[in-house]
């Protein structure tokens, strides 16, 4: 049986203008109209072909009567080759077919009133309106949602330039104490942040009384050496 035609395509230049190389695959109108349906797409293109693919062998078993007529065993089968590139076939988008496939579906989907999401219809919207702004959706739960995640940040914000100033005027040595009265274990990043001091300074002086945790359930984290633990308490 005749399953269609392969297109060799090339490429090259042609008055000017650069044609890619292809190779397009024309389906036999009769497979294509078998069925109950005429918008079965015959032309494709192959798509993002590939070398990369395991063993394949494609084949095809002997039937019962052909087995019969050879003489040959019950149940043979002949493999007709190797596989050894695979591609994706792509449907002309200039098939007369295939635009009408697309057709058909896009009815299909919209006229129907079993979706899920559907138009919004036009009295709805004018009751919506009716009703003012109080009328809250589900964009308004987004937008309220956002505003109060804007607001905390914020008031974090002021509360930590707050603290920044508190520690504005005492010595780095001093708030750092001070720090490791609240919390055994602090990163730099944390107490550059919470006292607003010099990030070069804080390293300096936690490596005169700190001990870094280099692994454990502290890890990379700071914590006072023992003979300056009862003076921070």
């Amino acid at each position: 049986a005749v399953l269609g035609e392969l297109v060799f395509r090339k490429g090259g230049k042609q008055n000017g203008k650069t044609i890619k190389p292809s190779l397009n695959v024309r389906c036999d109108e009769s497979l294509a109209s078998s069925g109950n349906t005429n918008d079965v797409p015959i032309d494709y293109s192959m798509e993002a072909m590939t070398k990369r693919v395991p063993v394949l062998h494609p084949f095809s078993r002997i039937s019962h009567e052909d087995d019969e007529a050879g003489g040959a065993n019950t149940g043979a089968v002949v493999v007709h080759g190797t596989v050894s590139r695979t591609a994706n076939l792509q449907a002309s988008r200039d098939d007369s077919r295939y635009r009408q496939l697309c057709k058909n579906r896009l009815l299909q989907t919209s006229v129907t009133n079993s979706r899920f999401v559907r138009p919004v219809e036009a009295t709805e919207l004018s009751v919506r309106k009716s009703l003012g702004k109080n009328t809250r959706g589900f964009g308004s739960a987004v937008q309220a949602f956002g505003e109060r995640l804007k607001e905390r940040e914020n008031n974090t914000g002021m509360e930590n330039s707050g603290q920044k100033r508190k520690y504005e005027d005492k010595p780095t040595r001093s708030v750092i104490f001070e720090l490791f009265t609240q919390q055994r274990y602090w990163t730099v990043k944390q107490i550059k942040e919470e006292s607003g001091k010099v990030e070069k300074e804080i390293r300096q002086i936690l490596h005169e009384i700190g001990d870094y945790h280099r692994s454990g359930e502290h890890k990379n984290m700071w914590a006072l050496k023992s003979e300056y633990q009862n003076q921070s308490g």
